[in-house]
């Protein structure tokens, strides 16, 4: 039989399965980087686009809008050369109108360049000219109302400013224009510059996501060729471990035929001698005397003692054991009742107090929990003060979260009943708290105290063998307290 599986390749095999498997996440979130930041970046470039197209029309508005305005300044001193002519209102009734759009036009210009201080100054310049023209045409304007025409009021002077101050309002306005078309020009460039961008951006990163695809789609290759490899590996590993468990139940078949012959034929000798030296005792005690009645007296004595050593080492290689009975439900409040009256005699001559609360229903077979109590029960009476009553207490509750997480051996996706079983005897140390639990250990000599140290080895059996687990709590001269968890039985709702 072999001892272990063979495991060349096995290390190796799985650390090429998981390095397949962590290349194929890094890629995953390499790719959705990519994506994330080509599409920020895409969504950038579209909104940088959107932004240069808005400005673009809004410059353009801006120089249609400055033309409109120069066209009404235009319009505005023909129809006072107009009036001033001819005295027709016609004439004056248009140079009104065109006060009121230079005005409309002016105030939605100042609009559209308010984050432009340069435009703004221009602007302002412009309006300043405009009020001093129009309070140049009022006087012009009074005068024909009041002569007929203008004989007497046209000098060169008058001439020279009329000139001038229109030459300045064309500066300004061209100006306006100047700075409107530089900034055409550069939103322009900049528009353009993010238009051939992004088609760039946008195959650059589908380049790189489409390569990391495909060395993603090589690494899960690679990985599947790896699983393929571990699953016939693991197949084989299942196929060996069959084989050895058919080994391992021919084993424990052998080791049962030992408890067998261990509790059959090696008992037959014991009780041979222990039939003979109590026939020696009989009827040749008046001739023994002396070491020869001592020597015959412990012959008896450590003839009896392995008897129960024998019987106790079947009794736990049977323990947890599979056997014909099978589990159920287990009324553990009834099981404690019939070790009550199992216990009727020790527990009368001791006048024990024994109080056992509600207990739950647990998943097990009745003869395994029977050997658990009886086990816990009959050592707190065994181990009892001399001088003072056993009290012996078993209550359960329901254990907490974080009770079942600190014990390692159990699952913490299930509840777990606590039952804890409480005595005022003479306890023990803590630091034995595990030593107690293991097969033929004991804290005390056999005279002080009788047995062979295999109870609670046989219950701790037990117990783990039903999912569950036993530890013990206590300090010498204070008493001990057992704790068993046992899983609570599951119900469909």
């Amino acid at each position: 039989m072999r001892n272990k599986f063979p495991n060349s390749g096995n290390s190796q095999l799985f650390e090429n399965s998981n390095s397949s498997m962590n290349r194929i996440k890094l890629y995953a979130v390499i790719s959705l980087i990519l994506i994330i930041v080509g599409s920020g970046i895409s969504y950038w470039t579209s909104e940088r686009i959107g932004f240069y197209t808005t400005a673009l029309m809004e410059t353009q508005d801006i120089l249609q809008r400055t033309s409109e305005l120069y066209a009404s300044i235009l319009e505005r001193e023909t129809n006072i050369r107009g009036y001033a002519l001819t005295a027709d209102s016609k004439f004056l009734t248009n140079y009104q109108q065109s006060l009121l759009d230079a005005e409309s036009l002016l105030n939605k210009l100042k609009d559209l360049t308010k984050n432009n201080p340069e435009q703004q100054k221009n602007l302002d310049e412009l309006e300043e000219l405009i009020n001093y023209r129009v309070e140049t045409f009022k006087i012009t304007i009074e005068y024909v109302e009041e002569h007929g025409d203008l004989v007497g009021f046209v000098n060169p002077s008058r001439v020279r400013n009329a000139l001038s101050g229109y030459r300045t309002i064309k500066e300004v306005v061209k100006n306006i224009e100047s700075e409107e078309n530089r900034l055409f020009v550069e939103k322009n460039r900049s528009l353009l510059n993010n238009i051939n961008a992004l088609p760039f951006i946008v195959g650059l990163i589908s380049l790189f996501s489409i390569s990391v695809g495909f060395v993603t789609l090589l690494s899960i290759f690679h990985y599947n060729k790896v699983q393929k490899i571990a699953s016939n590996r693991i197949k084989n590993y299942q196929d060996q471990l069959r084989e050895q468990l058919y080994q391992l139940d021919d084993s424990n078949k052998e080791l049962e035929q030992f408890a067998y012959v261990a509790s059959h034929d090696l008992q037959e000798p014991l009780r041979k001698i222990t039939a003979f030296s109590d026939l020696l005792k009989e009827q040749y005690s008046e001739i023994l005397e002396g070491e020869g009645a001592l020597y015959l007296d412990r012959i008896t004595v450590a003839s009896n003692r392995m008897r129960r050593l024998i019987t106790d080492l079947l009794e736990y290689s049977r323990a947890g054991r599979i056997t014909s009975e099978e589990e159920k439900e287990v009324d553990l409040n009834q099981i404690a009742e019939n070790v009550l009256d199992d216990l009727e005699i020790a527990v009368h001559e001791k006048k024990a107090i024994i109080e056992i609360k509600e207990l739950p229903t647990v998943l097990g077979k009745e003869t395994e929990y029977r050997q658990v109590f009886q086990n816990l029960i009959s050592n707190a009476l065994k181990f009892s003060k001399p001088n003072e009553i056993p009290q012996v207490k078993v209550t359960c509750r329901e254990a907490t979260k974080n009770e079942v997480d600190n014990l390692k051996q159990l699952d913490p996706d299930l509840d777990y009943h606590k039952i804890e079983v409480e005595d005022n005897g003479i306890g023990f140390d803590s630091n034995y708290a595990d030593k107690i639990f293991a097969i033929f250990q004991r804290l005390h000599g056999k005279e002080a105290y009788e047995g062979t140290g295999i109870g609670l080895s046989i219950t701790k059996k037990i117990i783990e063998k039903n999912d569950g687990t036993i530890y013990a709590i206590s300090e010498p001269g204070q008493g001990s307290k057992f704790i068993i968890l046992l899983p609570v039985i599951k119900t469909l709702e």
